[in-house]
């Protein structure tokens, strides 16, 4: 017969997986994920096979990893509109989608020099205190600083991607005196 601890621990390995796999199907918000860490930890405290706190562990990190990468999704498009950049890349995806060649991108609706300008204007204005989120709602300040560096990366990424569009032979652009900093000097203004 099995001792009463050995008893013990399989019912709570039979428990954590039962519950845990059945609310990770639910877990939509970081808090949730939280709260599931919280929950294997307590267990891991109480005995829980390593094996099985290890997996959850494993499962939880995706989950979690998932849900930071939704909401930088999200901020990343509230801060691409809040410093311009936004109705340029809109633009220049649309001009890719429908791009013949010998097209300049120049004469893009959105893409013209007037529009370009302006919008250069707006984000170069931002970088002196650039609009990033905080992303205080999420507790883990490994995965917070993630999200900030991921965020700031991603406006990089799309400056680089006009700039260089910009700057192309296919530009069409008779005045580039607008394009104050280039990617690695916007890299520089942004690191987090």
């Amino acid at each position: 017969a099995p001792a009463e601890d050995e008893i013990a621990t399989l019912s709570l390995e039979f428990l954590i997986d039962t519950t845990v796999d059945a609310v990770m199907s639910n877990c939509d918000r970081l808090d949730d994920a939280v709260a599931l860490r919280n929950a294997v930890v307590t267990a891991k405290k109480a005995g829980l096979d390593v094996a099985v706190a290890s997996k959850w562990d494993k499962a939880i990190s995706a989950q979690e990893r998932t849900l930071a990468d939704s909401l930088i999704e999200g901020e990343t498009r509230r801060v691409l509109e809040d410093v311009g950049l936004a109705p340029v890349g809109d633009a220049l995806e649309a001009m890719e989608a429908l791009y013949v060649e010998g097209m300049v991108i120049a004469s893009h609706p959105g893409l013209g020099p007037d529009d370009v300008k302006v919008a250069m204007k707006d984000f170069y204005d931002s970088l002196y205190s650039p609009p990033l989120p905080s992303f205080d709602m999420i507790r883990d300040p490994v995965l917070r600083k993630y999200a900030r560096s991921k965020t700031a990366d991603n406006v990089i990424e799309l400056y680089a991607k006009i700039y260089d569009a910009l700057t192309s032979e296919r530009g069409g652009y008779d005045d580039l005196s607008f394009l104050g900093h280039d990617p690695s000097q916007v890299s520089t203004l942004l690191s987090i």
